[in-house]
């Protein structure tokens, strides 16, 4: 059996707000505040907001160890042990968007990014979501008439689900192909002509972030599994 061995790497420099970005959130009661792993050491930036008056929401996603933390794969609104999302803004302390955007999937609201290696404040609104969920939203109608799917599950530790294929192919009325691998290579893909449409059960941004890459639809095991219920979902998101 393989052992992981797990090291935080956290950033050397305290996490502070500069005062002109601290101005920019007064007008804020309520703020959700989210880090990178590397980041998450923000007892600074925490009493800088509490001087303004500020309340501070905090929470974590259900697969990470630290408060504030997240991982790009905590996508989904129930992700997260509580929920925070009714605060008047959140706020992202990373650099770079995969984490973000998980955030924007999850609670359909702009996030706040905080880069506390270049100091800026940035926002990402649901714009940055809208070619991907057109994408989707078609290839979950395509998902609901096919045929014939396939199901790929992953070896990576964490991300492997083979029982949730299984379920899938269980309870579904289509024929159903299992594909297991460690990567997958979705040029490879097109050796299976047969498949109309793909389901990904590793980790959920896959189906959401690589649908524009893919040569045939693509949906998450959670949408193919309720597929009715998710396409109510979308239908109100758009």
């Amino acid at each position: 059996m393989v052992e992981f061995l797990l090291i935080p790497a956290y950033s050397k420099e305290e996490v502070v707000l500069p005062s002109e970005i601290l101005d920019t959130l007064s007008p804020y009661k309520s703020i959700a505040i989210f880090a990178a792993v590397q980041f998450i050491k923000l007892e600074n930036l925490l009493a800088q907001l509490k001087e303004k008056g500020i309340k501070t929401i905090t929470t974590h996603g259900k697969r990470t160890s630290g408060k504030f933390q997240i991982l790009g794969c905590d996508c989904y609104h129930e992700s997260f042990e509580e929920d925070v999302f009714e605060a008047d803004a959140i706020l992202y302390v990373g650099d770079g968007l995969f984490h973000p955007k998980a955030l924007l999937l999850a609670q359909r609201k702009p996030i706040l990014l905080f880069d506390p290696i270049a100091k800026t404040l940035k926002t990402i609104s649901l714009k940055h979501l809208e070619a991907q969920e057109k994408k989707y939203k078609g290839n979950l109608l395509r998902f609901m008439n096919a045929k014939t799917i396939g199901v790929l599950v992953s070896t990576k530790p964490g991300q492997s689900y083979l029982n949730n294929a299984l379920l899938l192919k269980k309870k579904s009325d289509k024929e159903v192909f299992i594909f297991v691998d460690d990567t997958f290579n979705y040029a490879n893909m097109e050796n299976y002509p047969f498949i109309d449409v793909w389901v990904n059960t590793a980790c959920p941004r896959i189906g959401f972030d690589d649908v524009t890459a893919m040569p045939k639809p693509l949906i998450n095991i959670n949408d193919a599994l309720e597929p009715e219920k998710a396409l109510v979902r979308y239908e109100r998101q758009s």
